[in-house]
């Protein structure tokens, strides 16, 4: 099957009532990772990569953002499942035209630091350029609290999504899928949390855009299968995956001990490898979160 246009992917899943999961990755291994899920699984998956992570300035080395796109790119089309290409949230508008102009398939802007008429031009800015290239375009109103990694707590306050407002933004800006606020924060698995359901109810009622849940690594699990229920189509996530393959690759380097042999414990493929250990135990996870989003199966019938 290989690349199809997130719109597709988006009309299936409102169609057979489950979400596409888009399951962050920042190599070889971990975007491996997820295609040897969505293969396992048969199911349609969102592969890509992080616009914070990837342009960040503290960045020891400089990337390119071609590299990464040729590599998702090729593992995109070899699949038997349909794919799309994720450069996902971020606030350097530069990259998301570059990643339009090389060809992803779904990009998101957004920056917490602007006002919200600027948010908002400059969303727009980025689906029109989005759709001239025959891409899509993803929008939040507000970020999620604790992207940063700070927070071990929810916030008393965390903003919910209007859905009148949502549904005026949606008019405004002309995005294909919107990440609404109902409930959840990135507390990357420190503390549990749940959803308003009742608010994800009422967004779909408003809004026509597909429905995205940012920040699902600490949502109860029996609550993101009730959002895919109630009308979320994308799921998104993050800090469970990078947890998963930096404790597997811990726990392979302490097997190795002090007389490890380099030539097996990186890039060699075999058990002792941590890289390997790394992808096998993250492929786990996915398939885990496919079951649950409901998409597992799925390409069967696409």
């Amino acid at each position: 099957m290989g690349r199809v246009t997130f719109g597709r992917l988006m009309e299936d899943a409102e169609r057979r009532g489950y979400a596409v999961g888009y399951f962050e990755s920042w190599n070889m291994e971990s975007l491996l990772a997820v295609a040897d899920a969505a293969e396992a699984a048969r199911s349609p998956v969102i592969l890509g990569f992080s616009g914070i992570a990837l342009p960040h300035p503290a960045r020891t080395v400089k990337e390119h953002l071609a590299d990464y796109y040729a590599l998702g790119a090729a593992v995109c089309d070899r699949l038997p499942v349909p794919a799309c290409l994720l450069f996902n949230e971020s606030a350097r508008f530069e990259w998301v035209a570059e990643a339009v102009r090389l060809g992803f398939g779904l990009v998101m802007f957004t920056d917490e630091e602007l006002a919200y008429a600027d948010q908002v031009a400059q969303v727009r800015r980025v689906s029109d350029i989005a759709h001239a290239a025959g891409a899509a375009s993803e929008g939040e109103m507000d970020s999620l609290p604790g992207v940063a990694g700070t927070l071990h707590v929810p916030p008393p306050d965390s903003p919910l999504t209007d859905p009148e407002k949502a549904r005026e933004f949606v008019h405004a800006t002309e995005v294909d899928s919107l990440a609404i606020s109902v409930g959840q924060v990135h507390l990357h698995g420190r503390s549990p949390v749940r959803l308003d359901l009742s608010r994800v109810t009422a967004l779909k009622a408003a809004v026509t855009a597909p429905l995205v849940l940012h920040g699902a690594t600490s949502v109860a699990r029996a609550d993101l299968a009730q959002a895919v229920h109630r009308g979320v189509r994308k799921i998104n996530v993050g800090s469970i995956l990078k947890q998963t393959f930096f404790e597997a690759m811990r726990a392979a380097g302490a097997r190795a001990g002090d007389a490890y042999n380099p030539y097996e414990v990186i890039g060699s493929g075999v058990p002792q490898d941590v890289m390997a250990a790394g992808r096998a135990a993250m492929q786990k996870v996915v398939q885990e979160y496919m079951e649950l989003f409901g998409s597992a199966q799925k390409a069967v019938g696409f």
